[in-house]
C-alpha cells in the first residue's frame, strides 16, 4: 500500500489527501477526493452526487486514509 505524504498542522503530522484517494468517515462511510486547492479539499460521498468542501485541517481530523486512488488527475 502506498503511504500518502505528510504535512504538519499545529504540532501534529497528518496525511495529506490526493485526488482520487479513498478516505472514510468515523461512521464507516467512504468518500473520494475530487480536488485540492487553496487548503480546501473537495470530495464526494459514496451514493451522493454533490461535492462537499472542507478546509484541509478539518478534513484530516474527520477522515481516515483508506487507499490511494488510481486516477491521473491534476491539482487545480
Amino acid at each position: 500500500m502506498f503511504a500518502p505524504s505528510v504535512i504538519l498542522i499545529g504540532r501534529f503530522k497528518v496525511k495529506t489527501p490526493e485526488i482520487s484517494d479513498r478516505w472514510s468517515e468515523k461512521n464507516g462511510e467512504m468518500i473520494t477526493v475530487s480536488n485540492i486547492a487553496f487548503n480546501r479539499v473537495t470530495f464526494v460521498r459514496d451514493g451522493y452526487e454533490y461535492p462537499c468542501v472542507f478546509p484541509l485541517e478539518r478534513f484530516v481530523k474527520e477522515f481516515t486514509f483508506e487507499s490511494r486512488g488510481q486516477g491521473n488527475e491534476k491539482r487545480a
